[in-house]
């Protein structure tokens, strides 16, 4: 494994998100420096998807770390209206207003409404040690977990006369670090899928694969339609949806293509501000909620933190590395894949099956903070230990609607971001390799029971092993320093 000389020392409070620093080794922290970003990109400053143009790459990062940290009120549209009962649908366009915790017009905390910002939920970047580190990007805990209602039962908290349990979904929130080398990966799988399926010859079988994963193959008939269709591992498996063969990477359920559309959903979910162009979609009486820039501006800042690292594996460590891939863990938990080139574009709008089309901003995954490294073929390896794959994971891991697949959680940082899986029930790495084998029908039974029969000396060689893989700091004083000339050229005080 190719190692990184990134520091994890991360002893700072969550204090004003402006006072934290970047990864670019430069620890000015003269108060002289603190600007506040709130203040930025408001009011006649906002920023349109034509301005994209002629900003910077760190301008452009700005402006989405003001979309990250800074919370959001009601007069920038922060909520639901009231014009229609409350939606039973969690995230997209919900018109009209969800039920609020004692009435309190607010938050609900159940199916959204649940924060003013997105660092309320990606904030802790350390849970090795007591106390626990914060910083911007990292994972959440159970305190901050996602609750979604869904399934049959109605959630209604207004009326005391309403049903109020709660059948629905918790999601773990994980850190953004390294967000960029995924996208790139999954942009990089979809090209080659949608282009072995258009290569396809017809009456034979078609295998797909990309980055030496596996997806299933097809067969085609003449006409190009498909005839046979087992193709595996992607959300969208209907051969006449836009979505179809499209790797997904983001999202405990790998349903979310590009930071971008994840960056969609959760901004309607959680504080329900719209995207949108003059409509007021979600009838509380605020329009242009966020801007078609603002997102993509958001989009860039989530794709370009800091990525994660591994200390070098000495001892018992260095052995769990090679037990790792005895066991059969790595399978499914590839530890490093290769791009073909360097540069990740954004794109607006976004069409699933072509990830170079509409590209407005490109990022090299070389620069800092990002600092990938940079392959012998002009690409990055990234260090992910997944396969940007959905598996089958078992019947006590099914949602509340029987849904049992997830994509394939990376490990990178994975020492640093207890509890685990999708829901947070696991709070150590070994209730979380245990819990993937309790279903002999789960896609990793076999590696689990793997597990099981080791030595207890060979399992703590493979924990030892994934201590290595640990969260970057989560700071970003190149923006904190840049913040000072946009506020300057904007007349910010």
């Amino acid at each position: 494994m190719k190692l990184r000389t990134l520091s994890v020392v991360c002893a700072f409070a969550l204090m004003p998100v402006l006072a934290t620093a970047d990864n670019d080794r430069d620890n000015d922290n003269d108060s002289d420096n603190d600007v506040d970003i709130g203040q930025l990109f408001t009011g006649n400053n906002r920023v349109e998807q034509s301005d994209l143009a002629n900003m910077t790459r760190d301008e452009i990062r700005l402006a989405g770390f003001r979309m990250f940290t800074n919370p959001f009120l009601k007069s920038d549209g922060y909520g639901d209206g009231n014009d229609s009962p409350p939606s039973p649908s969690a995230g997209g366009n919900h018109e009209g207003e969800r039920g609020t915790l004692q009435n309190n017009g607010t938050f609900q905390r159940i199916n959204g409404l649940d924060a003013q910002t997105c660092l309320e939920c990606h904030s802790v970047i350390s849970r090795r040690k007591v106390p626990m580190s914060f910083g911007i990007g990292g994972h959440g805990g159970v305190n901050n977990t996602v609750l979604g209602a869904g399934g049959g039962t109605q959630v209604d908290l207004q009326q005391a006369d309403k049903n109020t349990n709660i059948n629905g979904r918790v999601i773990n929130p994980p850190f953004i670090f390294g967000a960029g080398g995924i996208e790139l990966l999954a942009n990089e799988m979809t090209i080659e899928l949608q282009a072995q399926l258009a290569a396809a010859v017809p009456g034979e079988t078609t295998p797909l694969s990309s980055k030496g994963i596996s997806f299933g193959s097809v067969v085609t008939n003449a006409a190009g339609d498909i005839v046979e269709n087992n193709v595996e591992g992607t959300f969208d498996l209907d051969p006449a949806s836009p979505d179809f063969l499209v790797v997904a990477p983001f999202g405990r359920k790998g349903d979310q293509k590009s930071t971008r559309t994840f960056d969609t959903g959760a901004l309607s979910f959680h504080f329900g501000m719209q995207v949108d162009e003059g409509i007021d979609e979600d009838l509380d009486g605020v329009v242009n909620e966020v801007t078609e820039g603002e997102l993509s501006a958001l989009s860039v800042f989530v794709a370009t933190p800091q990525t994660p690292f591994a200390k070098k594996a000495k001892g018992e460590a260095r052995r769990g590395q090679r037990i790792i891939a005895d066991l059969g863990c790595t399978e499914c938990h590839v530890p490093t894949m290769e791009t073909n080139g360097k540069l990740l574009g954004f794109r607006s709008p976004e069409i699933s099956q072509n990830p170079l089309a509409n590209v407005h901003t490109t990022v090299d995954l070389t620069d800092k903070p990002m600092r990938f490294e940079e392959n012998d073929d002009g690409g990055v390896t990234v260090e992910l230990f997944a396969d940007l794959k959905r598996h089958f994971m078992g019947s006590n891991l099914a949602e509340f609607n029987g849904d049992a697949m997830f994509t394939t959680m990376r490990l990178w940082g994975v020492a640093d971001t207890a509890p685990y899986l999708h829901d947070g029930r696991a709070l150590t790495i070994t209730d979380a390799i245990l819990e993937h084998g309790q279903d002999p029908a789960s896609e990793a039974f076999d590696a689990v029971s793997n597990f099981r029969n080791a030595s207890a000396r060979d399992q703590a060689a493979l924990l030892a092993f994934l201590d290595t893989l640990r969260s970057p700091n989560g700071t970003f004083n190149r923006l904190q320093k840049l913040a000072k000339r946009v506020a300057k050229k904007q007349g910010v005080k």
